[in-house]
């Protein structure tokens, strides 16, 4: 085995080592609005929901989505995504001859990027009569990060964070129900290493990875407590089409790590408030959902640093969602036999489904979405494309 096929495999083992031991210190590149638990309805659907939610995403997205739930919902739900880039560049990096030449492996590598995040949780969604709705869900959620560019003089771009979840919260129905409103309170421990550039050249010479990186332990998660409120307005002069129209708040006070003084990872989440719109007329069998959203409206967001100094149409479209879903034979408010969804999420289309193969309960629930989402500061920077699959037992 050559020496450089050596070092090339030496990087990739290191970087992920780096998860259990380091993180870097080099400057944080910018762009991607991370946030917690996104769900596959909600991605397949452009990544929409603050106006339509209502089924446990409710809680990650508007949690008055939860008092439109008609049934008790309880769920296991197992989630895998990948960018398309994740499978090949594997296979590909295992297939090197001892031979190969440099320029082989910069061909292979060079503008790829590596995406993987998994999601584990049970939650649960209780419905009190039309007085109240009790929502709770609590989970791990892991996302790694690696990407390879620059011909020149090649750059690793790496990061990975470790959440673990738990989200408890209410909606009621008010006025009628011509209003509803929901609250909740969230608590996140989180290890972070945020997307950061190193050059090839820094990592193979650095045989101290540990101490060049600083450290961000798994057995040492920082914790943060936050609140969050939202409502949904039930349009009466639109009451055919069943228009809803809806407003969150995230992160209501901040969301603080409880780090030490010399420590900037995990950042601290600044409030988000959004708004959305919904269409959701029945036909029979068929039940048809239309949403549009805009989402971080102050531009405050922790992870965009561009958009908070410079607000111009392209940030905008990087908080712009809108989607779709046409559910055949619905089994509750929030579930169908079969569903198709489409959208756009920042500009890029997305597609999805869903299937509850038993058909009259969500024994077995299979979604499966299709997604880009920019990962640059400015629109059209570093688009990446992922799939997501989810099985969800319960009922």
């Amino acid at each position: 085995m050559s020496c450089l096929r050596y070092h090339i495999r030496y990087l990739f083992v290191s970087v992920i080592l780096l998860c259990l031991g380091g993180v870097f210190t080099l400057q944080a590149q910018t762009g991607e609005l991370r946030r917690p638990v996104q769900g596959i309805r909600n991605l397949g659907m452009g990544n929409t929901g603050i106006a339509l939610s209502f089924d446990e995403n409710a809680l990650f997205y508007n949690p008055a989505g939860m008092a439109s739930v008609d049934s008790i919902l309880v769920g296991f739900p197992i989630l895998n995504e990948v960018s398309d880039d994740s499978v090949s560049i594997v296979n590909e990096i295992s297939k090197l001859g001892g031979d190969a030449k440099t320029a082989d492996i910069v061909a292979l590598l060079m503008g790829k990027r590596v995406h993987f995040r998994n999601l584990i949780d049970l939650n649960l969604i209780m419905p009190f009569g039309e007085l109240m709705t009790f929502g709770v869900a609590s989970g791990y959620e892991t996302q790694f990060d690696l990407g390879v560019r620059n011909p020149v003089s090649i750059e690793i771009d790496f990061g990975f964070r470790l959440d673990s979840i738990s989200n408890m919260g209410f909606a009621m129905p008010v006025a009628r129900g011509r209003w509803l409103v929901g609250a909740g309170v969230e608590t996140v421990e989180r290890c972070d290493i945020p997307l950061t550039t190193a050059t090839l050249g820094d990592i193979l010479s650095n045989t101290n990875l540990s101490s060049s990186f600083g450290s961000c332990k798994l057995t040492d998660l920082k914790r943060a407590q936050t609140f969050n409120f939202g409502f949904q307005r039930r349009l009466e002069t639109a009451s055919a089409m069943k228009m809803i129209w809806g407003m969150s708040a995230y992160n209501i006070g901040g969301l603080k790590f409880n780090r030490s003084d010399n420590e900037t990872n995990p950042s601290d989440q600044n409030l988000e408030l959004s708004t959305g719109l919904s269409w959701q007329p029945a036909w029979g069998p068929l039940r048809m959902l239309y949403a549009i959203d805009l989402r971080d409206l102050t531009m405050k967001h922790a992870d965009d640093t561009y958009c908070q100094s410079n607000k111009g149409t392209d940030c905008i479209w990087k908080r712009l969602h809108i989607g779709t879903e046409f559910g055949f034979f619905p089994i509750d408010s929030g579930a169908s036999t079969f569903a198709v969804r489409a959208g756009f999420n920042q500009g890029y289309f997305t597609y999805g489904f869903e299937l509850n193969p038993f058909i009259f309960f969500r024994g077995l629930n299979i979604q499966y979405a299709v997604y880009k989402t920019e990962t640059g500061d400015q629109i059209g920077d570093r688009p990446d494309k992922r799939r997501v699959l989810q099985i969800n037992l319960g009922f």
